[in-house]
């Protein structure tokens, strides 16, 4: 009996080897953003002028870096993109989140002034797919989140990185993400490349301040902020459009 006992708890040990060999804990995944204008703007005639078919897919660089416990998602700046007006036409947000203390904080670039945010991180109902494509090298699932009867996002995550991290404070699935989309394409997030291993700490702090609001009061203020423009329900709408 103890014979057969020794020869299982060998099985177990090597299926948990073969299991966990090659998982991801630590690292940096770099993604592309694109974010097509004509779809983001629709109709609004004041930005048809800004908009042309040379630059209506606006793409940029994000650094995903994570341990086991926290990640940063924060952009990349491109000294080569192009300035002015154009470059207020997306979200460039930096975000942090501790997944031990449940808690998210996103400095939100509103026209070159800083807001900060710190609340618990979202709990999104994931519906899991068996729907499987490569992303970045990595095989990934893909799931779906139903944000209100209108707005879906997909997801394709990869359970060979272990955190449940992902673009934009993204998570909640038993993986990495490494791709992220709304439903009609206009925003699509895309992991290029993965690095696995150690790096900086400070890459995962962000800075100290005592002005945090929650995300729910951020959105009341700046809906009385802007309230009577006529932008202004679009401009609210796409700040908190991941939330």
């Amino acid at each position: 009996m103890d014979g057969v006992k020794k020869i299982l708890a060998v099985i177990f040990t090597l299926l948990l080897t073969v299991f966990s060999y090659g998982q991801i804990t630590s690292g940096k995944i770099t993604f592309e953003r694109r974010t097509n204008l004509k779809k983001k703007f629709g109709d609004n005639q004041r930005m048809k002028s800004f908009i042309t078919e040379e630059n209506k897919i606006r793409k940029e660089t994000f650094n995903l870096h994570f341990d086991e416990e926290r990640s940063s998602f924060i952009v990349v700046e491109d000294p080569n993109a192009e300035k002015g007006y154009m470059n207020y036409t997306t979200q460039r947000n930096k975000t942090y989140q501790n997944l031990e203390k449940d808690e998210m904080v996103v400095v939100i670039d509103l026209f070159g002034n800083n807001a900060y945010v710190k609340d618990k991180i979202p709990n999104r109902a994931w519906k899991i797919t068996e729907s499987k494509r490569k992303i970045g090298g990595y095989m990934c699932r893909k799931a779906i989140w139903e944000k209100n009867d209108s707005t879906r996002i997909y997801a394709w995550f990869s359970v060979d990185i272990v955190p449940s991290i992902g673009p934009e404070g993204f998570g909640g699935l038993p993986g990495a993400i490494l791709g992220l989309a709304t439903e009609d394409g206009g925003i699509i997030y895309f992991a290029k490349k993965v690095d696995a291993g150690q790096f900086s700490p400070k890459s995962l702090e962000y800075e100290k301040t005592n002005k945090f609001s929650t995300i729910e009061e951020l959105k009341i203020k700046l809906e009385s902020r802007f309230s009577g423009k006529p932008w202004g329900k679009g401009i609210v709408e796409d700040i908190f459009k991941w939330y």
